[in-house]
């Protein structure tokens, strides 16, 4: 009879544990949102230049793409890389805001704001390549490698530390892993580790002084402020890699983009181009429509989606 007890009691047991595991897990389940991509048609806003431009809503975990195949597409992030650079530099102290300016070797470069004494406000706006190839140097590989790894950025490899894969450049201060070299990253990925970046839990103060610099529209009538970094690559004369990448924010809502041209026999295919298509879409969104768009879309599912955009694809 005893042990007859003790079996029901263990079974009992048994029961209740099997039970409590399974709320925990369907309570879990219940949080997780299925991500959301709605593939919309901006063909006009390209005017003949072949891209892809890709929106992320953090909110409803929802995509808008324009040419979903070559946003899943890597290549050279170019100058888009300086802000994750900067990012490294803020945080392991290699930049300080109060003391970034670095001197000017004399060379006289084919780009005259680069040819002085330059600090870290202007070398980001202007694009300054040497002081960049200082500050990434002065970070070293392992770390750049540690951090690269930490915020899973594109395929991760910075193997051609010096950037020699890029023979068109000459000079090696304006060459680097990041430029044309073994360093890929698609459009989607660019959002990703720019969202982790923003969002870093303990790095609050860092994403705004990065926002500070990133600063590319502020328009106090509307409530919109854009936020972005340009990059250009040429490989062999041709236009390889036009971006602009970046987020906006408007009506206490976020989101993120990457915008880049893939048309290298195009001379239009440039990053003044792609920032001016992006600036563009954001601009027509008309008050973030899209945004509301895109989250009635992950709230309601495929049917909301297709009477939204019934000339694109809902996935």
């Amino acid at each position: 009879m005893k042990e007859q007890m003790q079996t029901n009691l263990l079974k009992k047991f048994c029961v209740f544990v099997c039970c409590l595991t399974a709320m925990f897990f369907f309570a879990g389940v219940s949080h997780i949102t299925a991500e959301t991509t709605v593939e919309i048609n901006l063909q006009e806003y390209f005017d003949g230049v072949n891209g892809t431009a890709i929106f992320y809503y953090p909110e409803s975990d929802a995509h808008a793409v324009y040419q979903k195949e070559l946003s899943e597409k890597r290549s050279s992030p170019c100058s888009t890389f300086k802000i994750f650079s900067t990012y490294v530099g803020l945080d392991t102290g290699v930049i300080q805001m109060n003391d970034s300016v670095r001197t000017w070797n004399g060379t006289t470069y084919w780009y005259e704001p680069w040819n002085r004494d330059i600090g870290l406000p202007d070398a980001f706006r202007q694009s300054c390549v040497w002081y960049y190839r200082q500050v990434i140097d002065d970070i070293g590989q392992p770390v750049m490698q540690a951090h690269i790894d930490e915020m899973n950025y594109g395929n991760r490899d910075i193997s051609d530390w010096q950037g020699d894969l890029n023979e068109g450049e000459p000079l090696a201060e304006l060459k680097g892993f990041w430029l044309e070299s073994s360093l890929k990253i698609s459009p989607k990925e660019q959002i990703q580790v720019l969202r982790r970046i923003m969002e870093h839990p303990e790095k609050g103060e860092l994403a705004n002084t990065l926002k500070l610099l990133m600063l590319t529209r502020d328009d106090a009538a509307t409530g919109l402020k854009v936020y972005g970094k340009t990059g250009f690559g040429r490989v062999d004369g041709k236009n390889t890699d036009a971006w602009f990448v970046g987020l906006y924010e408007r009506d206490g809502k976020t989101a993120y983009f990457a915008l880049r041209l893939d048309d290298p026999d195009n001379p239009r295919a440039t990053s003044d181009k792609a920032k001016a298509i992006a600036l563009s879409i954001i601009d027509d969104m008309d008050g973030n429509a899209l945004f509301a768009e895109v989250r009635r879309i992950s709230d309601s599912g495929t049917t909301a989606a297709k009477a939204a955009f019934p000339g694109g694809k809902v996935n």
